[in-house]
């Protein structure tokens, strides 16, 4: 009686991490899509500065 709800709870735990890593997965590329934009209003602007390379000292 006691193995169906293990098994629920199994499930729940693994939909439940599926659901956070696709959260995750669509703040990540809202971030790098933001950066991009930003970039690319940079580059339309004319500016040549805009994603700087450090050197190495």
């Amino acid at each position: 009686m006691n193995q169906p709800d293990d098994d629920r709870q199994r499930t729940n735990l693994i939909v439940m991490g599926i659901a956070v890593a696709l959260i995750a997965g669509t703040v990540v590329m809202m971030v790098a899509l933001r950066h991009g934009l930003k970039l690319e209003e940079c580059f339309a602007a004319g500016h040549h500065n805009c994603a700087p390379i450090q050197e190495p000292q």
